[in-house]
């Protein structure tokens, strides 16, 4: 059985890039509960909505990429110097733990596993890991594909697996 592209289908890819873009920016727009309501009522396919949601999510996430890189450099973002903190306290941990943590986002042999993990998973949440990798070096390019192949298979298995629960239930 093949996939058959008409008019109708890139509608669907549309409305649920639509819906991607948002639910990526606004984080209770949730993408999960679309994929089941749209499969649920038959308005869009299991590739449509998967494909869409993707793209959607990818493009919203880079948004917020680039604009949290961009915007921690702007001249409205009023910089200052950390305060010094005495060695051992848990303020010092803290910036400590925020050091390495950003150190293994921004190494490629690390950062983007773990980038493509969270889009494929949720575990640790995206918004969280976007927040962290704009604010390292890493790769503008990359962390497009890799988040935007993560979210395809995690809207894809979603969907595939709420296509199968319907056809169970009803």
């Amino acid at each position: 059985m093949g996939v058959v592209v008409t008019w109708q289908f890139w509608y669907q890819v549309v409305s649920a890039f639509a819906f991607g873009v948002a639910s990526s920016l606004v984080p209770v727009l949730n993408s999960e509960l679309f994929i089941v309501g749209a499969l649920g009522s038959k308005l869009l396919g299991p590739l449509s909505v998967s494909l869409g949601l993707a793209l959607g999510h990818g493009v919203g996430k880079q948004i917020m990429f680039v604009g949290i890189r961009r915007g921690s450099q702007s001249r409205w973002v009023a910089r200052k110097e950390p305060k010094p903190v005495p060695q051992g306290s848990w303020r010092w941990r803290l910036r400590r733990w925020n050091e390495k943590a950003a150190h293994l986002v921004e190494t490629p042999r690390w950062g983007m596993p773990l980038l493509f993990f969270s889009a494929a998973t949720g575990i640790p949440p995206v918004y969280l890991v976007v927040i962290y990798a704009a604010t390292t070096k890493m790769d503008f390019w990359r962390f497009s594909l890799w988040v935007t192949i993560g979210f395809f298979i995690r809207c894809y298995a979603l969907a595939l697996a709420t296509q199968y629960g319907f056809h169970l239930i009803i």
